[in-house]
This record gives C-alpha cells, sequence and structure tokens, in this order.
C-alpha cells in the first residue's frame, strides 16, 4: 500500500545464496538485490552490477532486512559476504554491535598483529550505493598492548562488517514480570520492534555497560594461538561501571533515565519508586519516550501506581536505571567544529564572526547543513535553548532586529549571540555547546546553566529582561492591553474535536477570552493547550501552514459571514451552532445579525457590536492578514526537537536534534531533511478525519502529538519591524 504525498514504500531485500544464470550472464552467489514484484509465485528483483531486472530462482535467495543489507553491501568480496553472512552467529552479532563494544579485526598488516579495538562511532557511508543503500562502517579505536590507547590522537580505523572476526556484545537481563492470570513470566520485547527511530543509528549512545564475556562464534577462524589471550587481557583493562548492581542514590522521582533491554536502550522519566506488592526489591516506574508494546499506562499487577499514555510505562528494578547519559553534567572540553564526513574546512571555535550574516539559504542546505555534528551541539539540559535559536533564526530573519538593536540591558549577551551563536550557525553550520554556555551563563539565573527550563521561559528572559526589546504581541482585553512574547491557547476541553488545526486553537481560545490582536505581529509563537510537558488536552494537533488573523484583529475590516459585507456583530456562542458552517468565527452585518438571532435557539446568545469602519465601500474579498508557519517545537516527555522550514517549497522540512548522538563525552548533534512533513502538512482537514496520524512514519508521530510551540512570521510585517 502506498504511503500519503507520494513517499516511497520500503524496499524489501534479499541475497543470492546460488549461482544462477539468467539472460546469458552469471548471477553470483553474494549478491544483493531487493524485490520488483511478486507475479504467478515468481520472484523478480533487481540485483547489484544489473542493469535489468532479474527472475530469481526459488531457493537461491534468502530475504533480509535493510540493516541487514546495509551491514554487507560494503563488503566487495561476494564470496567473504556470503560466508560472513552464513556465518549465523558471527553475523548476529556483528548486527547487534554498539559503542564501546569490543571488537577483534582481520590482520590488515605483518606489523599490526594485535587487531583489538573498542568502536567509538558506527555511521553510514558518504554515498548510497546502485541499491539505494548506505553501507555501515565502524569506528574503531584500536588498543595497544593490549590497552586502550591513551594518546591525544587515538589510533584509529574504519571497518566494515567483514573486517571484523570476534565481539563482545553486552546483554542485560530485561526485567521479567509475572502474569497475575497464570503465574507464568513475561519478558519484555525487544523495543526495536516498537520505537519508531533505529535504536542502532539514532539511539547510539555511549554505553557505561562493561562486556562481561567476549562473545565468540562459532566456525570462526584461528589467527594465532595469542589471540583469545590478548583479547581477555584487554577486556580486563576497562574499568566497571560504577552503578552496576547497585542502586544509584542520585536516582528519584523527576530523574531521567535509560535502560537497557536486551540489546537496545530507552529513555524515560521515573515517576514512581517503592517496593510494589509481592515483590522484594525497590522497583521503579518509568514513563518511556516511546511506546513499549509490553508497557503499560502506569498500572502494574493490576494496581495503578501512576497515569500516562497506553504503552509507555515500564517497570524495573531501581538498580537496573541509570542517570540519562544525554544529560549528565561535566566540564566541557574544546570540542572539535570539524563535522562528522563533512568537509575539513571548518572555521575554529574559538573565533568570533563579527561581519553580520543573512540567513542559511535553501541551495546552501544540503552541503552546509545537513548531518551529523550540524546545528547547536546540545550539553546539560539546554535542549530547550538550542531548539529555540536553531528555529528562530537559522533560516529566518524575522528577529534579526534583537541582535542589532540598541539599548538592552545587557549588550554583552547581545554580542555572545549575534557573533558567537547566530553568525557561526549560519556561516559553517555548526556551534560548539561551549559558546551556548557562555550565552546561559549572562542570563541572570543559575537556573540556566543546569536545569531543564521551557522554551518560553528563555525567550522571554531574552527578550524582555536582558534585551528590553519591544514585545512581539500585543493583545487587547477588553479596554486593556496586554504585553507578551508568546501566547499561550486557553480553552474548555471539547471532546468532539479529535484533531484541531492551530488555526481553530487560536481562534476559538480569542473568542473564550474575549482578546484580539491591538495590531499585525510580526512574529507570532503560539503554545499548544496543555498543563506542563506531560499532560495534553489534545492527543494530535494540525500545526497550520498558514494562520489567518484577519478575524482577530481590533479595528480592522472585517467580513459578514453570510453576505459578505463590512461586519458590525461577533458571537461566540454561534461558533459552536452545528447548523451553522463549523470552525469558521461568526461575524454578521445588522441584517444578518437580526435574522441569526431571531432563531429560537439562539435567541438567548451574547453577541456584541464591534467598531467598524463607517461608510466604507469595499467589494468582496476583503484583504486578508495571513502568517506563516516557519518552525515546530516539540517535545515528549523531556527533550526539545524541532522542525524547521528551509525554503520557498513546500517540503524543504527539516529536522534537528541537538542530542541526538553521544560517543564518548560529547553529545551529537544532527540535522535530518524530511520532506515528507511537507506532504503530512497539506493533509485537508477532511482528510485528517479519516486519517491515523500515529500510522505515518516516526517523524510525522513527532510532530503531530508532541508539538509544544508553532512559530509563525508575517511576510508583510517583517519588513517593518
Amino acid at each position: 500500500m502506498e504511503r500519503m504525498g507520494g513517499i516511497e514504500n520500503d524496499k524489501r531485500y534479499c541475497i543470492v545464496l546460488k549461482d544462477f544464470t539468467t539472460c546469458g550472464r552469471k548471477v553470483l552467489r553474494g549478491s544483493l538485490g531487493y524485490f520488483n514484484r511478486l507475479k504467478h509465485e515468481e520472484m523478480s528483483a533487481t540485483v547489484e552490477r544489473f542493469k535489468q531486472v532479474v527472475k530469481l530462482p526459488p531457493g537461491n535467495y534468502k530475504v533480509i532486512g535493510k540493516e541487514e543489507a546495509e551491514l554487507l553491501v560494503d563488503i566487495q568480496d561476494l564470496s567473504h559476504r556470503y560466508e560472513l553472512f552464513k556465518n549465523e552467529p558471527l553475523f548476529r552479532s556483528i548486527s547487534k554491535v554498539q559503542i564501546n563494544d569490543v571488537v577483534q579485526l582481520v590482520q590488515r598488516s605483518s606489523k599490526n598483529n594485535k587487531m583489538v579495538g573498542i568502536v567509538k562511532n558506527i555511521e553510514n557511508t558518504l554515498r548510497k550505493k546502485e541499491l539505494d543503500l548506505y553501507g555501515t562502517l565502524f569506528q574503531v579505536s584500536l588498543m595497544e598492548d593490549n590497552r586502550p590507547s591513551r594518546k591525544k590522537g587515538d589510533q584509529c580505523v574504519k571497518v566494515n562488517a567483514g573486517e571484523i572476526i570476534q565481539v563482545s556484545n553486552t546483554e542485560v537481563e530485561p526485567f521479567v514480570l509475572a502474569d497475575a492470570k497464570n503465574g507464568s513470566t513475561q519478558l519484555f520485547e525487544d523495543p526495536s520492534q516498537n520505537i519508531s527511530i533505529s535504536s542502532r543509528r539514532k539511539g547510539m549512545e555511549q554505553s557505561n555497560e562493561v562486556p562481561k564475556s567476549f562473545v565468540s562464534s562459532a566456525s570462526i577462524p584461528d589467527h594465532g594461538q595469542d589471540s583469545s589471550k590478548h583479547i581477555s587481557k584487554a577486556l580486563t583493562q576497562i574499568s566497571s561501571d560504577p552503578f552496576e548492581g547497585c542502586e544509584n542514590p542520585a536516582l528519584e522521582v523527576g530523574s531521567m533515565v535509560e535502560v537497557q533491554l536486551r540489546n537496545n536502550r530507552v529513555y524515560g522519566v521515573i515517576r514512581w519508586i517503592g517496593i510494589p506488592e509481592r515483590m522484594v526489591r525497590r522497583m521503579a516506574g518509568i514513563e518511556l519516550d516511546y511506546e513499549l508494546k509490553t508497557g503499560s499506562d502506569g498500572t502494574f499487577e493490576k494496581r495503578r501506581y501512576f497515569d500516562c499514555e497506553k504503552n509507555k510505562a515500564l517497570f524495573i528494578q531501581l538498580r537496573d536505571c541509570k542517570p540519562d547519559a544525554r544529560f549528565l553534567t561535566y566540564e566541557l572540553k574544546n570540542v572539535s567544529t570539524t563535522p562528522i564526513n563533512e568537509p575539513e574546512k571548518m572555521i575554529a571555535d574559538e573565533h568570533t564572526m563579527e561581519e553580520d550574516v543573512p540567513p542559511v539559504r535553501e541551495d546552501e542546505v544540503q552541503q552546509l547543513m545537513e548531518g551529523r555534528m550540524k546545528g547547536i551541539q546540545g550539553h546539560y539540559n539546554s535542549c530547550y535553548l538550542d531548539s529555540t535559536i536553531f528555529s528562530l533564526f537559522t533560516f529566518s530573519s524575522v528577529l534579526d532586529g534583537i541582535l542589532h538593536k540598541p539599548g538592552g540591558h545587557d549588550e554583552k549577551i547581545q554580542r555572545i549571540l549575534r557573533e558567537d551563536i547566530v553568525n557561526p550557525l549560519r556561516t559553517t553550520g555548526f556551534v560548539n555547546a561551549e559558546k551556548v554556555m557562555k550565552l546561559r551563563k549572562l542570563l541572570g539565573c543559575d537556573t540556566f546553566v543546569s536545569a531543564e527550563k521551557d522554551p518560553e521561559e528563555f525567550i522571554n528572559v531574552l527578550l524582555h529582561e536582558v534585551l528590553a526589546v519591544d514585545p512581539l504581541l500585543k493583545i487587547r482585553s477588553g479596554e486593556k492591553i496586554q504585553e507578551s512574547n508568546c501566547y499561550q491557547i486557553i480553552l474548555d476541553k471539547d471532546d468532539t474535536v479529535k484533531v484541531p488545526t492551530v488555526q481553530f486553537l487560536l481562534e476559538r481560545s480569542f473568542l473564550c477570552c474575549d482578546l484580539k490582536f491591538e495590531e499585525i505581529p510580526s512574529c507570532l509563537l503560539v503554545q499548544m493547550p496543555r498543563f506542563g510537558k506531560q499532560f495534553k488536552m489534545f492527543t494530535e494537533i494540525m500545526p497550520s501552514l498558514e494562520l489567518d488573523i484577519t478575524d482577530l484583529l481590533n479595528n480592522s475590516l472585517r467580513q459578514c459571514f453570510i453576505c459578505g459585507v463590512v461586519a458590525e456583530y461577533e458571537c461566540a456562542q454561534c461558533l459552536l451552532d452545528p447548523m451553522l458552517s463549523p470552525g469558521a468565527i461568526k461575524q454578521y452585518c445588522d441584517t444578518c445579525n437580526s435574522q441569526v438571532h431571531s432563531h429560537k435557539g439562539r435567541k438567548d446568545h451574547q453577541f456584541r457590536k464591534f467598531p467598524s469602519p463607517i461608510n466604507v465601500c469595499v467589494k468582496a474579498p476583503f484583504p486578508r492578514h495571513k502568517m506563516e508557519l516557519f518552525a515546530v517545537l516539540c517535545i515528549e516527555t523531556s527533550h526539545y526537537v524541532s522542525f524547521v522550514k528551509y525554503g520557498s517549497s513546500k517540503n524543504s522540512w527539516l529536522f534537528f536534534d541537538s542530542m541526538a548522538d553521544r560517543i564518548d563525552e560529547e553529545n551529537i548533534p544532527e540535522i535530518t531533511v524530511c520532506p515528507q512533513i511537507g506532504d503530512y502538512l497539506m493533509i485537508s482537514e477532511e482528510m485528517l478525519a479519516y486519517t491515523n496520524l500515529r500510522q505515518l512514519d516516526g517523524y510525522a508521530k513527532r510532530l503531530f502529538c508532541d508539538a509544544y510551540m508553532c512559530m509563525y512570521w508575517s511576510p508583510r510585517m517583517c519588513l517593518y519591524k
């Protein structure tokens, strides 16, 4: 079945197990391919090194997953590739390799006969292969004298799966749940089947666990009598995890933690700690970042300990929980700003850029911004600030005025934001965490250095208390004008509304609170209706690509909902009337207002008259004031990320995560281009009612289910402010 918006189906891959001949050419065993069609029990596939589709004889191939194919595709020797695939224990171990696992490699030269090392990174090759696959490479830090190298420049090599001959896989036993009904036990399933982002690609954070045993696969060739001795000795040199086997006293309710389940790591927040009935050890109830098939809604053994969404609660022994390594504090080191597998020429990190730099152009994004070690590097709960700055300044100039406006309380902060963060970000595509820490230390409160904050709190402190710029919004409430930088949507819960748009929520909120914009804002930051980070009023929200604020403006020319002439009256109660067209604000001229409210069901409506121009002759359609969506901040449980529009095309969208990965002690930011977001945002409201947004890809699910703040700008007003 095709996905929406023209998004391609996932390819199904295979490996050839026997040589065969087709069209006068020989297809060698070990060749990879992907299926094209199935017809009358006959499989056809595109096979590497063949320009035409070939028919696969039954029994001559085996279906494999995409990640397995990416492990094999970089092995050029087809016979070697086939032998590795047939060696199931070894191939399975390699497919489960994570950072900090110990591996033994094929000897590359006679001078280096002790090829044992620690996996430091797992990455894709730069270019796709002909089968639309990226290869998989392992960056291995070699050991010297059977110990990890301690030199400043560690001896690292990049190898493919075919160069690994032994693997040490860390495996922590998952917690065993007792089935209350029949007394049987149940293991939590492998979360890789439930988490939308591949744990090996997107969750390769640093492992703190010690390989307990070296897994030597069956039928592994012997490369010398001393090999196993070297490996065994090397393993004993690695320091053990300080938290292993005992509870970490620093963990408490509210702590962000990570848990290793089988060969995958999951993340969440502790919501409960205690000893359940019929248990002897202290356990933690964790609200996970992602759904788990065998998770619960906060209940354990039929008893509720906390509330959360279905399938997002995990109960596990407290001693198996570790602090989330992505948010641990440490002393910042001088981090190289050279991106991984990106062009070498980068401006030195200690340099500032005094010359103003315009926002990144659409045609520069692929080369300058896309990939790992791109964007703003996260450090110790900085994701709220990283995502906000990246969204506001990278591709938009709507707030560039605050970077130069004189008269602020602290010109030093303004200069750091402009010259140390925004200008380098637009020029090199990367900002070191050290520069962001300089800004955090000057915001006037120590909690900005270490604590979790919200984007609106940072925005208010930066714009109002530090830079003292004019507020972004002026909103009239009765006779008073309120000033603010963000607008929090406030409205009553309506269970009949399943997936509201931001347009609907903003209009409903303004009508319920009797508010109007005193002037057209150049930048409108809209917070979704939720209480804190956890309790969302709506499980899914559709960000509106355009926000029409014409009917939300005070003293503006407005159009009668029925006949189209100049309107004079407005009725909030008519908005909820099922007999009238749903969604639109109900405003009327004098004649239509009398007719509508002569209905017996509307006689008690409290409509109000608003100021309107007298003797104005304007023909329909009236001019509309619209704002355009340029970014969406999202949060699920404890971590902010953002979707940002980087160009004029409907598909010019990217995803930014300042802590997408972790290598050693450094967080790795990553920018991923995701054009499918443009297709999702084009879904009509009619089609939206019949679409299960949770069945779309992982990016779409985060966008619709975790939206926290939608950012809009006015192309017209930004020229004047």
